[in-house]
């Protein structure tokens, strides 16, 4: 029987062939998926020999990621601010940039504070459930126009035990969102529809309805924040997440409407979140 190293460093060279992104650490993970344990144990215990049932749950899983497969999909999981989400191919894959857009937010309030969020395009629910998380007697409404998101979001909720802190609705956009909040918070959909075609494999695999933000990249973005003052609380704050090269005439715009509006850079050195208080 093959030992743990031995079929990472077989997978790492199929990976590498299919051209798939960070193909060692994708390995890993799919190794300690087949084998229900942690990647801190695969790499610990390389030269332990590998049961032909769990290579063949290894294989299986290996031939879906050399195809393209996200490897959330694969896993079902992906971890976001200290949290498993469940992740399906009905929700956009929860991202490094997504958690720094929810840690910024969260740094403006008092953990202890009694407030009401607003997650817009809720997604997989990540957001929703991180400030649910990080805010226990904060009211969390989480917003989506795709009931199959909505869910896989309700689901997540669920396996945290976190339920009675978040609503879930079903609106395209503030069709049916009722009330004002502190806090309104949102990664929308912001790819440029003539970008789709370019990105990468695994992000072809998402749906098309959280990338594609129509011609410009802010066919959600601008009525969300067109209407966006008339639902928050007052000195509430507007946080959003959004592609390169958008964040400043977005920011611009809302200043020219009576805004007062920052931008963040990400882990990468890019312009990606706003922040914006109306005045």
């Amino acid at each position: 029987m093959p030992c743990a190293a031995q079929l990472l460093q077989s997978a790492v060279t199929r990976l590498q062939s299919a051209g798939s992104d960070e193909p060692q650490a994708n390995a890993e993970w799919l190794l300690a998926c087949a084998l229900n344990v942690s990647r801190t144990w695969v790499l610990a215990n390389a030269s332990r020999e590998i049961s032909p049932e769990d290579e063949a749950v290894f294989n299986r899983m290996l031939t879906r990621k050399e195809a393209g497969e996200p490897l959330s999909h694969i896993v079902g999981f992906q971890p976001f601010c200290g949290l498993d989400i469940r992740v399906t191919p009905d929700v956009l894959t929860p991202r490094p940039e997504t958690e720094e857009l929810a840690e910024l937010a969260a740094a403006a309030f008092d953990r202890r504070g009694r407030y009401e969020f607003l997650d817009m395009c809720t997604g997989s629910g990540c957001i929703a459930l991180a400030l649910a998380n990080k805010f226990p007697q904060a009211r969390v409404l989480a917003a989506d126009v795709s009931e199959a998101a909505l869910r896989v979001a309700q689901e997540n909720a669920r396996i945290h035990r976190l339920t009675e802190r978040i609503q879930f609705l079903q609106s395209d956009l503030w069709e049916n969102v009722m009330g004002t909040f502190d806090l309104i918070i949102s990664n929308p959909p912001y790819i440029p529809t003539a970008d789709l075609e370019g990105l990468t494999r695994e992000v072809k695999h998402e749906p098309r309805l959280a990338l594609d933000g129509g011609e410009d990249g802010y066919n959600i973005t601008r009525p969300l924040c067109q209407a966006a003052a008339g639902y928050l609380k007052p000195g509430g704050l507007l946080a959003l997440e959004l592609c390169k090269g958008q964040a400043w005439p977005l920011a611009r715009g809302l200043e020219e409407i009576g805004w007062k509006a920052e931008v963040k850079k990400d882990i990468f050195n890019i312009e990606r979140f706003v922040l914006a208080r109306k005045i």
